[in-house]
This record gives structure tokens, C-alpha cells and sequence, in this order.
């Protein structure tokens, strides 16, 4: 069986796709990994990495019929600097479904998917404009994969609405992972507020973000590597 792991934030544009596209550009130097891009305003993953897709999008999947592994499979795309690494293309030009739609259509069909490590980046699905009901999105993300990781960069006013979010949605199982702009001394703070406010959620990850080096990975296609993420988190 793979492992499921299933990447998300609270809000857009806290790094938690170019985190989601280092960890599965790291832990392919060693295994096979799928990265499905599950986020459900449109995903980026493909951009970031310069992949030449056609007409290939996890959009293909979602029909009349529940999907099925091979349909996943159909739309994966090789990266070329990363022999073990596909990418299963997000919606291009449409918005999808609430995650827990998505996931009733292709959250089996991603647990079936031959890989070591299947890893989903699914954008903010626990808080945006018309979501009926957070808590039922935090379950149908719970489900599907065995490792959730929230990203939450180190901003006080994000760390304040990640801790709202993340209290009304209570997702039964997840990991903290903090984008650290600031000092350490703040990183300490942080990780300090979210541990009483979130003792259900344990800080897993302290990414250090690199402007230069995020704008480097714009500029190549080259993922950030992290490592040792795969001893830290215990993947």
C-alpha cells in the first residue's frame, strides 16, 4: 500500500504547494512518488515544474462514475529531472468541487495508485468563500490519507486565522508545518501559541523559506530540497 499523504493551509498563498512539490521532489531521490494536484481553485504544480501536459488534468477524472487508479494514472505526467517523480496536472481553466466531493469522486482512486509515496496538495480546502461545512471537509481529508501536513507560515495575523480555521474544522488527525520567514525567536512563539491553542495538532516541521532560493525554483523548475525531511517526519 502507498502512503497518502495529504498537504493543505488555511488560506492561499502560504507556501504550502511549493512545500508539497519539495517533499515529493525529496523523497523521490529514493522512491516512486505521484504528486496529485488536488486543489480545487487550480493548482500550479505543473507551472512550477515546467511540465509540458497537453490536455492532462486531474479534471479528467472527476465523470459519471467514481474514478479508478488507472484513470489517475492516465493523466500522470514524468518529470524529466526526476526519474521517480510524477504529476498529475490540477484544473486548468475551471473551478472544482469542495474537497469532500473531490474526494468522494477520486479519493479511492488516489489511494490505489502505484506508487511508494502518493502525495495531494489540495490547496485550502478547510476555508473559502461558499464551503458548506469545514468540519466535513477536515473528515473527507482524514479519511483518504494517512499523514495530513498544514502549512502555516510564521505571519501572527495567519498563525491567529490558522488557529480559527483549524478549531472549527478539527480534523481527527494532522501536522503543523511552519513556514519561518522571521527569527528564531519568533519561530519559538509561534510554535508556542499553536502548541496551547492546538495541543490535538503537534508542531512537525519548521521549513525555513528562502526567497532567493523559491525564486530560483521559479526560475528552473528545480524543487527546494529538504533534507533529512524524511527521518525528521518519519516518512
Amino acid at each position: 500500500m502507498s502512503l497518502l499523504i495529504g498537504v493543505c493551509t488555511t488560506r492561499a498563498g502560504q507556501t504550502s504547494t511549493y512545500w508539497a512539490t519539495s517533499l515529493a521532489w525529496s523523497l523521490a531521490e529514493q522512491r516512486s512518488v505521484t504528486l496529485v494536484d488536488c486543489d480545487m481553485e487550480g493548482g500550479t504544480i505543473a507551472d512550477l515544474l515546467y511540465l509540458s501536459i497537453a490536455d492532462r488534468s486531474i479534471g479528467n477524472c472527476f465523470g459519471d462514475r467514481p474514478a479508478r487508479a488507472a484513470d489517475v494514472e492516465e493523466q500522470a505526467v514524468a518529470v524529466p529531472q526526476r526519474p521517480n517523480l510524477r504529476v498529475v496536472p490540477g484544473l486548468r481553466s475551471s473551478y472544482g468541487y469542495e474537497i469532500s466531493d473531490c474526494l468522494r469522486r477520486v479519493g479511492p482512486a488516489i489511494a490505489a495508485v502505484n506508487s511508494d509515496v502518493v502525495i495531494a496538495d489540495l490547496g485550502h480546502p478547510l476555508a473559502h468563500p461558499g464551503l458548506r461545512s469545514p468540519r466535513t471537509s477536515a473528515e473527507a481529508i482524514s479519511s483518504i490519507f494517512h499523514r495530513v501536513f498544514i502549512v502555516i507560515r510564521d505571519e501572527p495575523a495567519l498563525v491567529a486565522r490558522s488557529i480559527n480555521v483549524l478549531r472549527t474544522a478539527r480534523p481527527s488527525h494532522g501536522e503543523i508545518v511552519i513556514c519561518r520567514q522571521r527569527s528564531r525567536a519568533h519561530q519559538r512563539s509561534i510554535v508556542e501559541t499553536i502548541e496551547r491553542e492546538l495541543p490535538e495538532l503537534p508542531v512537525r516541521y519548521v521549513w525555513h523559506w528562502d526567497e532567493g532560493a523559491a525564486n530560483r525554483m521559479g526560475d528552473s523548475g528545480v524543487p527546494l530540497a529538504l533534507p533529512g525531511v524524511a527521518q525528521e517526519l518519519q516518512l
